[in-house]
């Protein structure tokens, strides 16, 4: 497969359609001027590349669409006779904006064959449409046959999603009840996860959870550290199951891996385990599995030199967590907040974390929140944890400045069913979203 990162970047517009991989056929002139193209986002304010369309229906738009300085005449002088043969090439009604989609796919360091977010839902919520009005790409909704046995379902149907994903695809896994977008467009979120140089990206929150993994989990972190990956002095450090984003082929690695080694396979042990601890484990199980894959990883790539697959959100520029904990920041939560759920200690979590944080610590421009404590306004917000104050009352207040829609009639998602009847390559496929959807026709009916 060669370097992940070096590989020619060809793909088509934000929809990946037809069309859109005509234009993506770029000549090899094409393809050396984009070399300029691919070096802008660092040249400039990544500020200035965002936001062509802002997100949602009360946001505003930059006071200033055109300017220009010496680093943008540069890499359009060596675009613009590129420009012209692709305005010359005999390819049919092909507009403006595809060329210009097609320039910023072809920018990436990889070729994109499509973009997709994935989630797991065991019932109906009324976030599900939340999420795919504010998702910078489309949301597949998975599901399985079946009474709900814990995340151990979702971890699966992942794993079964995955085996009819492109391999040069990325899939963006997250949350399905508590996730929201965060009015940043697909093309920032791309660059953002690119500028990490690594295959797959995993969110991070400021606590170990569940904690039968702490002991390794805090050695394989600072392993972390020490090969220079990332800093473990920040406060959200550790590994979060509600936010995965890769590319098709080491997602692939990563859930086969998990899917062979799961303790599942020994439910006796599962289940013994979860009544000796309490049953709330099994809503655990999927951050479970993910931390032994990371510390296996880790360990592998200190000890045995192995490639490495994963980079750690550690400043939490693609998901961001509504959930603090309180030593982190002394600066920002008073005496007055209390942690806890209704500032009663969870069980199953050891350290004070705060999910009621009071809301004042998050501004908003432009139908983007922003942590106080933080630089960066994340992609998603995501409200993890037993109790979601601060997280529905971000979201209460995007409604009330217009950013979200309050009520949406018809779902704008389409489920797709993975049940273990049908052959694994069918999962999520066309054909199966097409049975799926002619399925719900007839129950309808």
């Amino acid at each position: 497969m060669g370097d992940w990162r070096t590989n020619a970047a060809v793909a088509g517009h934000l929809t990946c359609d037809g069309r859109g991989a005509a234009v993506a056929r770029l000549s090899s002139s094409v393809s050396r001027a984009l070399v300029a193209l691919a070096l802008l986002p660092r040249l400039v304010n990544a500020n200035d590349l965002t936001a062509y369309w802002p997100a949602g229906r009360n946001s505003t738009p930059p006071e200033h669409h055109a300017w220009t300085n010496q680093h943008v005449r540069a890499v359009s002088d060596s675009l613009r006779p590129s420009v012209q043969s692709w305005r010359d090439a005999p390819f049919p009604n092909i507009d403006e904006e595809e060329l210009r989609q097609a320039l910023l796919w072809a920018s990436y360091p990889v070729r994109i064959s499509g973009v997709q977010v994935a989630v797991y839902a065991n019932k109906k919520h009324e976030n599900l449409q939340l999420l795919v009005e504010t998702a910078p790409f489309p949301v597949t909704v998975l599901s399985q046959e079946g009474e709900w046995k814990g995340t151990l379902d979702k971890l699966l149907a992942y794993w079964m999603y995955l085996k009819a994903v492109d391999d040069d695809a990325i899939v963006i896994f997250c949350d399905a009840f508590d996730v929201f977008g965060n009015g940043i467009d697909g093309h920032e979120l791309l660059r953002r996860y690119f500028a990490f140089e690594r295959p797959i990206v995993l969110s991070t929150e400021e606590n170990i959870f569940p904690r039968e993994v702490q002991g390794q989990a805090l050695m394989a972190v600072d392993v972390y550290g020490a090969l220079g990956l990332g800093n473990i002095s920040a406060p959200s450090r550790f590994v979060n199951a509600g936010g995965i984003m890769g590319m098709g082929w080491a997602l692939k690695t990563m859930f086969n891996d998990m899917q062979e080694n799961m303790v599942a396979h020994h439910p006796e042990f599962l289940m013994s385990h979860a009544d000796r601890t309490g049953h709330w484990f099994l809503h655990a199980y999927d951050q479970y599995e993910l931390w032994r894959f990371f510390i296996r990883h880790i360990f592998a790539v200190q000890e045995k030199r192995a490639k490495l697959l994963l980079g750690l959100d550690i400043e939490q520029l693609i998901f961001g967590s509504t959930v603090l904990r309180k030593d982190n920041w002394p600066s920002l939560l008073g005496e007055d907040v209390l942690g806890g759920v209704n500032g009663v200690h969870s069980i199953d979590v050891d350290v004070p974390l705060v999910f009621d944080a009071p809301q004042e610590l998050w501004t908003i421009r432009r139908c983007s929140a922003r942590f106080a404590g933080r630089r960066h306004s994340p992609v998603f917000w995501h409200g993890n944890g037993p109790w979601k104050p601060a997280w529905q009352g971000l979201r209460d207040r995007l409604v009330a400045s217009g950013c979200h829609s309050p009520n949406v009639p018809q779902p704008g998602y389409h489920l797709c069913q993975v049940p273990h009847k049908r052959p694994a390559e069918e999962a999520c496929s066309e054909t199966s979203r097409a049975l799926d959807a002619s399925g719900a026709a007839k129950a309808r009916a």
